[in-house]
């Protein structure tokens, strides 16, 4: 344990961020969110949530933060995906109002200022809003598509291009803090409570090193999070397909015993019989899928265990707790 560690007031702003393996980013993302941070306001506090980094992530962060007395890193006992580790930094928060970004440089801290106007203007919630992404035109394409489903499903409940770069006041953080989602959503939760809303519009830039770390089945996986946590027409439209095979399956079993009763042509149909079958087929493995997809949510949520655990929390490149909380 490392020595004791002063009682500071109540920063007026937190600044939360998980970082996954960026090693190659840490010494310019500190620097600029510092920057951006004492742009607001002198009285900061800035968390760094280590998600179970494999690479030098942690060792660079202890480093800064020798440097830096207003850091905190909040460091994971092992990797428990985006959402845990914002989730913990939230938690961990205790700034009259949060900012959360991500790590990788692709949201620019530069525009903190903005936020924090819009906030002191009466906004409550200040969301980032995208008016442009540096990605391929596939991954653009899969992420039009699924925030026009999401709005559309969750009855515009999730706002078009609004990600995890967001301001919070306090009473909306204490409220998120009180969420027993294990599967969260961060962005459809935010949404969820409601509160005096208001938008900040920017172009996303490039990651600042590297690739994303979130490949296409990770990007699959949050958005299958955000229908279906926020959504239950996938389960409308699965009774739906189901109503529809039952009514075709009734067709035209009612057509091949009229003509067996009224008429000397039935013959052995065993291509109509084979395309019947096919087609019930899918609908019910459809339904099936999209079943299991809703149980498997519901199957973490009722086992209760704690979304993350913290191993340590790290101030001035010393130890100053142990223990999980959040």
């Amino acid at each position: 344990m490392g020595p004791n560690v002063s009682l500071s007031p109540r920063p007026a702003l937190s600044v939360v961020i998980p970082l996954f393996n960026e090693e190659g980013v840490v010494r310019e993302l500190c620097q600029r969110v510092s920057v951006s941070a004492h742009d607001c306001c002198d009285n900061v506090e800035i968390i760094f949530v280590n998600d179970g980094s494999i690479d030098a992530t942690l060792e660079r962060l202890i480093l800064l933060s020798k440097e830096n007395p207003q850091m905190r890193i909040i460091n994971l006992t092992r990797n428990f995906g985006h959402m845990s580790a914002l989730t913990a930094g939230i938690n961990a928060s205790k700034g009259d109002v949060v900012i959360v970004i991500d790590g990788d440089l692709q949201d620019p801290p530069e525009i903190f200022r903005m936020l924090f106007e819009k906030w002191k203007s009466g906004a409550e919630v200040v969301l980032a809003v995208r008016t442009k992404r540096c990605e391929s035109f596939v991954r653009q394409i899969g992420t039009r598509i699924f925030y026009a489903l999401l709005s559309k499903w969750s009855g515009k409940l999730v706002p078009s291009q609004a990600g995890t770069y967001c301001l919070m006041d306090r009473k909306v953080v204490e409220i998120l803090r009180q969420l027993p989602e294990k599967e969260r959503f961060f962005a459809g939760l935010r949404a969820w409570v409601g509160f005096k809303q208001d938008v900040v519009l920017y172009e996303r830039d490039k990651r600042y090193v590297g690739k994303s770390r979130v490949g296409l089945f990770g990007l699959m996986r949050l958005a299958r999070t955000g229908i279906v946590s926020f959504s239950d027409v996938p389960l409308r439209i699965a009774a739906g397909f189901s109503f529809f095979a039952c009514l075709l399956l009734l067709f035209f079993g009612s057509s091949v015993a009229l003509i067996k009763v009224f008429t000397s042509l039935a013959v052995p149909g065993w291509a109509s019989m084979m395309v019947l079958t096919g087609f019930v087929g899918s609908f019910i493995s459809l339904v099936l899928a999209v079943l299991c997809e809703y149980v498997a949510v519901i199957f973490k949520e009722v086992k209760g265990r704690p979304d993350f655990l913290v191993y340590s929390e790290i101030r001035s490149g010393h130890v100053v707790k142990f223990g999980a909380f959040n």
